[in-house]
């Protein structure tokens, strides 16, 4: 059995576990641990609570090993009996903790912003709009990912969450990379059977993206450009005032029926599918957690937030690494 003096005493064992060298995943243990206090009084607070303050059994692990049972359990979603017994935990601790603790790893993490689905008709607030500063280079890489799930017992669930593209039920999110690999937004999960433009345009992408910016998206986004707001635009040097996209949209030509691409048409797919494939590395980074890459056991509920969480990581990891370029160039 692994405990935290263990962990302590052999650094390696954090690194295999939870995928986070032992300096990092200290450093989110103690401020996961200054927080602690408070959001469980929060928690035992609420009104719902059925259950007096201070009711029920204490722990059995530290809060070190909770966390490295937790981040072992995103790693390589195991069955959860097993990654318990191998900290001293148990199933029905670790699928506490993953409600538990999700919500307290997030501040400390760089986790990208969660686009809820905007009702038709309803405008975005200022605070929805996607800030120009989060985007590195001024470019917008978007696409969605697709994970398995169980296959529903009603008819009517099962066809929401079939998915044509993988001939399997799954859960659908998009995500949205700037142009050096970080994740700054997501969607919320939906199921698999809508189509990467119907989510889209559920989510409101378009009017979520900061103006001036450079939006780049494959040819499932048929018909995006067109949704993209005009601006109004005053040349400094001659005052000439002209209307013009707010977002500028980059989509892969289609191949017409019959047909074939121009050269200069095939010169612009590839040079369009050498930016944006930036966003199929973090989608790829993202799946080497196994709890986004192999079939999601857990309740569709709480998915979002594990997705929210390991983009976290993946950008925390993103940013060591670069760190780490920029300091052997400079």
């Amino acid at each position: 059995m692994i405990t935290e003096k263990i962990l302590q005493k052999y650094p390696s064992f954090v690194k295999y576990l939870t995928g986070l060298p032992a300096e990092n995943f200290w450093e989110l243990v103690a401020k996961v641990e200054a927080q602690l206090p408070e959001y469980d009084h929060q928690r035992h607070a609420r009104p719902d609570r059925q259950r007096a303050a201070g009711a029920g059994r204490d722990y059995a692990q530290s809060l070190a090993v909770r966390i490295a049972m937790l981040l072992a359990y995103l790693r390589v979603h195991g069955p959860q009996r097993l990654i318990g017994l191998l900290l001293g935990g148990t199933q029905s601790g670790l699928s506490r903790d993953l409600r538990r603790l999700l919500p307290l790893l997030k501040p400390w993490l760089p986790v990208p912003e969660v686009w809820q689905v905007v009702a038709e008709g309803e405008a975005l607030s200022a605070a929805e709009v996607l800030q120009g500063e989060v985007l590195v280079d001024g470019r917008v890489l978007v696409d969605a990912t697709e994970q398995t799930v169980y296959r529903a017992q009603e008819n009517e669930v099962r066809k929401k969450y079939y998915s044509g593209k993988k001939k399997a039920f799954t859960l659908k999110t998009q995500l949205v990379n700037d142009g050096e690999h970080h994740i700054v937004a997501i969607s919320t999960a939906v199921p698999g059977a809508m189509h990467d433009k119907k989510l889209s345009d559920q989510v409101d992408t378009i009017a979520r993206l900061p103006e001036g910016s450079d939006a780049y998206v494959d040819k499932g986004y048929q018909g995006v450009d067109k949704q993209v707001q005009l601006v109004t635009v005053r040349n400094t040097e001659t005052g000439h005032v002209q209307s013009a996209p707010r977002v500028t949209v980059h989509i892969p030509i289609k191949k017409p029926k019959g047909q074939e691409l121009t050269e200069e048409q095939k010169a612009l797919n590839q040079q369009i599918s050498s930016i944006r494939v930036r966003v199929e590395h973090t989608i790829g980074w993202v799946k080497n957690w196994a709890i986004i890459a192999t079939r999601f056991r857990c309740a569709h509920t709480i998915y979002t937030s594990v997705l929210q969480v390991v983009c976290g990581l993946v950008n925390w990891q993103t940013a060591r690494w670069q760190a780490a370029k920029a300091l052997a160039l400079g």
